[in-house]
């Protein structure tokens, strides 16, 4: 199978050993909010979400109505949506990805002042708002506290018309997008077979909004079958490798503690 005919996701599963990193890179946010094949699912699922708990999902705070209206504009602006958002509920129903509005406070720390979070990966937004970026979904073990200050000033120093992109990824019991801890997901305990565990990927981009000074920060998830990853020979062996290398605090994190010896026999 040639590079070309590798899905994207491989990129996730390098041949190295664990490590935790922010590893950001240069984005294109418009593209990131931009309509995909699976563009009616989505919005399908989102809008039934926002109707049935809109407490969950849908929030913001009175300061944020300046980077509510701006988002709305940029969605027509960059071609996302035929005709301009009407509001934030609006917005939430008809771009694919989650998004967080941020806006910075008297520390020099952008915090969550607005959320149309459909899609969480265990981690409730209602309890985040007022937070800062690092703090929204539960920190990832030694990220905050060896590259906590790094990340706050490369954030903070993001420019106008510029985007940036990351991802990361942790396993799951389930392939349903929103996992919300009230939802009681399944936990990935043994036994399991390939096709009943998943990788849940996160794509995350951040970009300065041009009037406001605030941040939005989109949120995309990819859920990947262990059984389809076992198709792509590279990204088994690296993900493989970083089960097999991860520390101890980072496993549990990535809810892998205890699956972690059926899943290194899954992808041998």
């Amino acid at each position: 199978m040639s590079g070309r005919e590798q899905p994207s996701w491989v990129e996730l599963f390098p041949d190295r050993d664990f490590r935790v990193g922010f590893g950001a890179r240069p984005g294109d946010a418009a593209r990131f909010f931009s309509p995909t094949a699976e563009h009616e699912e989505l919005l399908a699922e989102r809008r039934r979400w926002i109707k049935e708990t809109p407490s969950h999902c849908l929030l913001s705070e009175p300061a944020a109505a300046p980077m509510i209206e701006e988002t709305c504009q940029l969605a027509r602006d960059w071609g996302t949506v035929d005709e301009k958002p009407e509001g934030f509920r609006s917005l939430g129903e008809r771009w694919e990805p989650d998004i967080v509005l941020l806006e910075m406070n008297e520390a020099a720390q952008f915090v969550m002042r607005a959320g149309a979070v459909c899609f969480p990966s265990a981690w409730a937004p209602e309890t985040k708002m007022g937070k800062p970026i690092h703090d929204i979904h539960t920190p990832v073990p030694t990220l905050n506290r060896d590259l906590g200050d790094r990340i706050d000033k490369f954030i903070g120093n993001i420019k106008l018309g510029t985007a940036w992109e990351r991802s990361n990824w942790g396993l799951s019991r389930s392939p349903e997008r929103n996992q919300h801890p009230e939802l009681d997901t399944p936990r990935l305990l043994p036994p399991f077979t390939a096709e009943e565990s998943w990788v849940r990927s996160e794509d995350q981009v951040l970009t300065r909004l041009p009037n406001t000074g605030g941040l939005l920060f989109g949120i995309r998830i990819v859920n990947i079958s262990l059984a389809e990853i076992k198709k792509h020979p590279v990204a088994a062996a690296g993900l493989h490798r970083a089960i097999a290398t991860m520390p101890d605090e980072v496993a549990e994190y990535k809810n892998i503690t205890v699956a972690r010896e059926q899943l290194l026999s899954l992808l041998r």
